[in-house]
């Protein structure tokens, strides 16, 4: 299993780190993950997946966005 990164969105006091996670075991396809930073801590690492289907690349980009922009509290 590897984390690659692949982008990071700036916010005021907000970042996101885009990565995708590549993992071959037991049927768990490959997924993006957005780790959430508030004032440079480390607030939560989500995997882009809804009922087990992993969702795009644009669509974690989108989730780091929202973060940085104060849309997800």
């Amino acid at each position: 299993m590897s984390r690659i990164l692949i982008h990071e969105h700036w916010g005021e006091n907000r970042n996101a780190k885009i990565f995708y996670k590549e993992e071959f075991r037991d049927g768990v396809p490959s997924v993006y993950e957005v780790d959430f930073y508030e004032d440079k801590q480390l607030r939560e690492t989500r995997q882009m997946v809804t009922d087990g289907i992993p969702h795009s690349e644009s669509y974690a980009e989108d989730a780091a966005e929202n973060w940085c922009l104060g849309y997800i509290p």
